[in-house]
């Protein structure tokens, strides 16, 4: 579904293909698709709203909202889980590591056991920018206990419901029934038999995600961006307001939205995915409005909002010449990164490696064993799999996993193992035996 938006109106709205392949119901602009992250920004105004009433500081502790997180020794604040500069470990990266596989559905209080248990952070908390729906899953939490109402219901009271959006739910039971809601499918590629899938949304996470929407509802929420009918527009300009890191450094990232520039204009976005579902919120407030695409399939064409836009809003952006001059300046300044020649590790290195591995953050074991030469892991759910050497004590394994990084002792023993896989960093594996 396409929409696009000018003087806070609605000039075009359209579906385009099936809702339900089954029955073959179409896709129309009245279907609800959930909108995956775009729901963050909704979240991080819920947060707003709730520090314009005096009920929470943004600068408040988590932990006087939170009590079970663990103090980790430095302060976590509201404002740093709303521009994702916490620290704390993406709940989907750490999930892959505990053995989640795409299917497996994650709840609400997944996020709040995970943050329990864990025992050290990506990094110092408001160093470093990392995208985290650990944090937003907090926030939810923190909105329903500083409201004292579930969190989709003061979405609903405050925001759904005063700015009419009447076709708009928070998934927040796995299964829930949405009148309205299209399927959700992804494409299978043509050596597997072509054709789609069906590909479920279980999980009920609030917060980070959880929308269900149409286009004509995430129109009225755009409209609020110029008239601030609900919050005002003090909140409004909060909203934008980006995130400023410790060393001082700005953010692209502010509430829940990506501020940049397109074509010479200033643009307010934000992407979303969850399980066969694709969403893209543009708002330019150069026209007061944008471009929303919804869809339920997960290989739909990025780039539909950036055409969409150059037809309907021609006469203000900048030349597509302008934008590719600059980005090829940029590109030949780029100098190109020499080679190095990988580590290769003897039999007998490899050997000292083998053992059980165990996170007592996430309470999960891996063996690693040498075969023909080659260092294999194994895990209950992921299986085998192969860890290739890139530098001294250092391996790749499966994204999953991520980089490897082995501990040793002051004699050169290994005592264990450090794991990156992105959006989990330095995530500590004790060795249990030789």
């Amino acid at each position: 579904m396409v929409a696009v938006v000018r003087e806070g109106e609605v000039v075009f709205a359209r579906g385009y293909g099936m809702a339900n392949l089954e029955h073959g119901i179409p896709l129309t602009r009245e279907s609800v698709l959930d909108i995956g992250s775009v729901s963050k920004q909704l979240t991080a105004f819920a947060t707003v709203l709730l520090a314009q009433d005096g009920r929470l500081a943004l600068d408040d502790d988590i932990r006087t909202h939170l009590p079970e997180v663990p103090d980790f020794g430095s302060t976590i604040t509201v404002r740093h889980l709303i521009h994702h500069v916490s620290g704390l470990r993406e709940i989907y990266t750490s999930e892959a590591i505990a053995g989640y596989r795409g299917g497996d559905g994650i709840r609400q209080e997944d996020a709040l056991q995970l943050t329990r248990h864990m025992r050290e952070l990506n990094f110092e908390p408001g160093s470093s920018y990392l995208y985290c729906n650990t944090g937003y899953m907090l926030l939810a939490d923190i909105v329903a206990r500083v409201s004292g109402m579930p969190f989709a219901e003061f979405m609903e009271e405050r925001i759904f419901g005063p700015l009419g959006m009447s076709h708009t739910t928070i998934m927040s039971r796995p299964g829930q029934s949405i009148p309205g809601a299209a399927e959700s499918y992804a494409r299978l590629r043509e050596e597997d038999g072509g054709g789609f899938v069906r590909v479920f949304d279980n999980s009920s996470i609030q917060g980070a995600g959880g929308v269900y929407t149409t286009v004509d509802d995430l129109a009225r929420w755009m409209g609020n961006f110029a008239t601030g009918e609900v919050g005002g527009s003090g909140a409004m300009e909060q909203m934008q307001s980006r995130g400023v890191l410790s060393g001082g450094d700005t953010l692209d990232y502010a509430f829940g939205l990506d501020i940049g520039r397109v074509r010479g204009q200033r643009m307010i976005s934000h992407g979303g995915s969850s399980a066969g579902y694709r969403a893209s919120f543009n708002y330019l407030p150069a026209v007061n409005g944008g471009v929303i695409v919804l869809s339920n399939l997960a290989q739909v064409d990025g780039s539909i909002p950036g055409r969409v836009g150059e037809l309907f809003f021609a006469d203000v952006l900048g030349t597509v010449e302008e934008s590719e001059e600059a980005s090829e300046a940029a590109d030949s300044e780029s100098p190109e990164e020499p080679e190095e020649e990988p580590w290769r590790p003897s039999a007998a290195e490899l050997a000292k490696l083998e053992g059980r591995y165990f996170s007592p953050e996430l309470e999960t074991l891996y063996t690693f064993h040498v075969e023909d030469g080659v260092l294999k892991g194994r895990h209950r759910r992921h299986g085998d799999f192969e860890l290739t050497p890139v530098e001294p004590d250092v391996f790749q394994a499966p994204s999953f996993l991520g980089r490897v990084r082995v501990q040793r002792d002051g004699a050169g023993a290994v005592e264990g193992l450090r794991v990156d896989n992105g959006r989990v960093r330095n995530l500590r594996f004790e060795k249990l035996d030789g």
